[in-house]
């Protein structure tokens, strides 16, 4: 079955225009702005983990079924509707031509935020990477990374600050050592530049506040560690399978059909997202996820 309904766009075009509707023409625009956004994911993939591949995927597939569906209620609408210049003036339903300017309106703001969803989409995953979510399979390795960063820079400041107080140094000497540890030329004269204070050099709070973000992630990845030797445990009642996932950090809950409103109520308001990629209900792992689940699970007639 097409995905885009060439009848209706065919249909539109009849009621908007004098010009003959060339075949396959409106789906080959959809085709275009797909490929576009092919093109854009496939770049972005290259800069994210396999699970932020995984996001970019689900952002197209999205994108593609969001884009159709808009395509064919845009050209629904035009097929509805036969426009003043090819009906002629003459006992133009002009209430007609109200509902359909009101309901055009609505589609180009629905369109207006389509448009937007891969590039927005794709730097929302990008930038969500760099924090080093729970998520990131490789969360472990790059908290390790940034710590030993955070380390060094904790090192180099305390001895820029003891080369810059060396009395028996002048200026310039100090800017030797400088580079010989590792600072450019450029970032060693800044160091003499004084503040508002007149200090120069790494002031206290530096050195203090980079530690306390040495020690807040070391607290991280101790729990971090301890997660990744945990295993996935699936459990099933009531014909209803509950997963503690661990390698995606979710608590999932597989219906065996739609639950009923109240139970999807119930999920919704606890943190719980319909999840159509793996096709459960799924909220991030938590001492209170498993009870939750339970309790849901405890509705199903």
């Amino acid at each position: 079955m097409a995905i885009i309904n060439e009848e209706l766009a065919k249909r539109s075009k009849e009621n908007m225009s004098f010009s003959d509707y060339k075949a396959g023409s409106a789906t080959a625009e959809y085709s275009e702005a797909i490929a576009e956004a092919v093109a854009k994911i496939e770049q972005a993939k290259s800069r994210v983990s396999e699970e932020g591949q995984k996001r970019l995927d689900y952002l197209l597939e999205s994108y593609k079924s969001k884009l159709a569906t808009w395509t064919n209620g845009y050209n629904a609408n035009g097929s509805r509707h036969v426009s003043i210049m090819i009906a002629g003036p003459s006992n133009y339903n002009m209430r007609a031509h109200e509902r359909y300017m009101s309901r055009e309106g609505k589609l180009w703001e629905e369109y207006d935020k389509i448009k937007t969803m891969i590039d927005h989409g794709i730097s929302r995953i990008i930038n969500g990477e760099k924090i080093i979510s729970s998520d990131n399979p490789n969360a472990v390795e790059l908290l390790k990374n940034k710590i030993a960063k955070l380390e060094k820079n904790q090192e180099m400041m305390k001895s820029a600050n003891k080369i810059i107080r060396n009395s028996k140094l002048d200026q310039s000497e100090k800017i030797n050592q400088l580079i010989k540890i590792g600072f450019s030329e450029e970032q060693s004269k800044k160091l003499f530049v004084p503040d508002c204070y007149g200090g120069i050099g790494y002031e206290s709070f530096d050195l203090t506040n980079n530690n306390a973000n040495i020690s807040r992630l070391k607290k991280r990845l101790v729990g971090l560690e301890k997660k990744a030797n945990e295993e996935t445990v699936e459990k099933e009642s009531n014909g209803v399978k509950i997963v503690d996932n661990v390698e995606y950090n979710r608590l999932q809950i597989f219906f065996p059909g739609k639950p009923d409103e109240g139970i999807r109520t119930y999920l919704k308001s606890n943190g719980f997202h319909w999840s159509p990629y793996y096709g459960c209900w799924q909220r991030m792992r938590s001492r209170d996820s498993n009870d939750l689940a339970e309790k849901a699970v405890a509705m199903v007639d």
